[in-house]
């Protein structure tokens, strides 16, 4: 293959198809960072980041905290059942609020959802800073801290992923939106690392430091959403096209005043959200109507349980608990022994980034399967090292594609929908396993892992089953690979006989972009 024919495949994935590749976009030659309306579109984009940055940090302070004993004394020493309460708190708030940041993403926009997640991060971060201060009730303020910080976080990663899809430069979308559970490791680093430095801290400084620094996080969020535009597919479907036609143009052409690639963009989009309309799609109905609305709903369920059934919730709450099975007890050693796997994570993430832009999803999720799976079977065995061998595995996958994938393959009728009731599946599993893991693992220890190793080995054969392959294919024209010519383009595919991916020649209806 010539290096010409290389670098021409190369540009059709990350556009999508090669004739959009090929279509004239103002600015295109630019690195993104010289680029200004890319470069002002992307440090916006950092609320989001900087939300599942929170995330990320959020969720790995409760297990750091279980080797701390100023936290625990504060807490009047929790049992296991009590601490489990704890971290299932977060996502019993995130499963009562999921159906409101559904209904405040598709009536009001999407990012104002940004903003009530940055919001409630201040108020809960405050009260559960003054946990035990004079004659308070430690656990029980804390306790409240974490559902008021739950529910939004859960408004965060419900709309978040969608943004990522709707929002970037159609060359960005896949790299932006992969990125996006990078940031979340970023988190679990940052947690880590600061309740190692703090574990020599005798008083309740030792756990509240760690806690204050969710603030600085909510402050950048408010700063950052402030310049975030809202999604053009959101004006388009509220009548708003000269609104979609200005971000288009500023964000994805430069400040160009005509471009070939936005007025693709603006047919495909109306194409798309008209067709939805015409067949009442945007109804809930509509969700299990259709042959192809089934199985996006199945891809979106199936994803949420492969990120919150497969055992990494022990790692993310109870990694002390595990290390105390094989011995180690020491403050400093089990914090640095997290703070390690942390940094390790991080960088599997970013490497699983690379490999998404080079290889199809499905080989990548069945190369992360297979390595959890027996990084499982490991686990009895040495668990240091395979704990950070079953992180490394999954999050080869979870890192660019359990956050990502779902609405990349939901119509934008059915995105906020589908991805509610993904987050509704994985609060639920949360709430499951938060709760079970800490009462199992101090009744059976690392016997507990045969549970998730079944678990992992019949939800590795459904994804290889149901899972569509999308590589190569704009947001819109995804449509094509769930309802063949039940969309608003017209194909000629074939199913391919391995991974039943349409290899889709689409043609996109004409649409009258000037009335537009």
């Amino acid at each position: 293959m010539s290096k010409a024919q290389h670098a021409a495949d190369n540009a059709a994935i990350l556009y999508g198809r090669q004739e959009v590749a090929e279509l004239q976009n103002n600015g295109s030659e630019l690195p993104w960072y010289k680029n200004h309306g890319m470069l002002r579109l992307n440090v916006a984009i950092c609320a989001i980041f900087v939300a599942q940055c929170l995330n990320g940090y959020d969720g790995s302070l409760v297990s750091g905290f279980q080797a701390l004993t100023p936290w625990k004394n504060a807490m009047g020493k929790p049992s296991a059942s009590a601490i489990g309460l704890l971290n299932a708190a977060v996502y019993l708030s995130g499963l009562v609020t999921a159906p409101f940041a559904r209904y405040v993403a598709d009536n009001y926009g999407r990012r104002y959802c940004i903003w009530y997640t940055a919001c409630t991060n201040l108020i809960g971060t405050v009260i559960g800073c003054a946990a035990s201060a004079g004659s308070s009730n430690g656990y029980g303020m804390f306790l409240a801290s974490r559902i008021i910080c739950g529910s939004g976080i859960a408004f965060a990663v419900m709309v978040s992923p969608i943004m990522l899809q709707e929002l970037p430069h159609p060359k960005q979308r896949t790299k932006l939106a992969g990125f996006f559970d990078c940031a979340f490791i970023i988190g679990n680093f940052l947690a880590a690392w600061v309740t190692f430095g703090c574990h020599t801290i005798k008083s309740n400084w030792s756990w509240r430091i760690p806690y204050i620094i969710h603030i600085p996080f909510a402050l950048a969020m408010i700063v950052f959403v402030t310049f975030l535009p809202e999604s053009p597919r959101w004006y388009m479907s509220k009548g708003r096209h000269e609104e979609a036609r200005a971000f288009l143009l500023k964000y994805h052409a430069n400040g160009a005043t005509s471009d070939e690639l936005v007025d693709f963009e603006m047919n495909e989009i109306q194409s798309q959200i008209d067709f939805e309309l015409a067949n009442k799609s945007d109804t809930w109905r509509a969700l299990i109507a259709t042959k192809g609305n089934r199985h996006r709903l199945a891809c979106v369920c199936l994803i949420g349980i492969c990120q919150n059934l497969s055992g990494t919730a022990i790692i993310a709450y109870y990694y002390t608990g595990i290390l105390k099975l094989v011995g180690i007890t020491a403050t400093g050693a089990v914090t640095g022994i997290n703070a390690g796997l942390t940094t390790f994570t991080f960088f599997v993430a970013l490497f699983a980034l690379w490999l998404t832009q080079r290889i199809n999803r499905r080989p990548q999720l069945a190369l992360s399967w297979c390595t959890t799976i027996l990084a499982n079977i490991g686990l009895g065995i040495a668990a240091v090292f395979f704990v950070w061998m079953y992180n490394g595995g999954f999050f080869i996958a979870c890192g660019p594609l359990f956050f990502s994938y779902q609405a990349e393959i939901l119509t934008y009728s059915t995105r906020a929908k589908g991805m509610m009731i993904w987050t509704v599946v994985v609060k639920c599993c949360s709430i499951f396993s938060a709760y079970t893991n800490s009462v199992a693992l101090a009744k059976i220890g690392w016997h507990y892992y045969l549970v998730y190793t079944g678990i992992l080995v019949v939800t590795g054969i459904l994804m290889w089953l149901i899972i569509v392959e999308t590589r190569g294919y704009t947001l819109e024209e995804v449509a094509v690979l769930f309802d063949g010519d039940d969309t608003a383009f017209s194909s000629t595919a074939e199913m391919h006989p391995d991974d039943k991916k349409r290899n889709a020649r689409v043609t996109i209806k004409e649409v009258d972009t000037e009335s537009a």
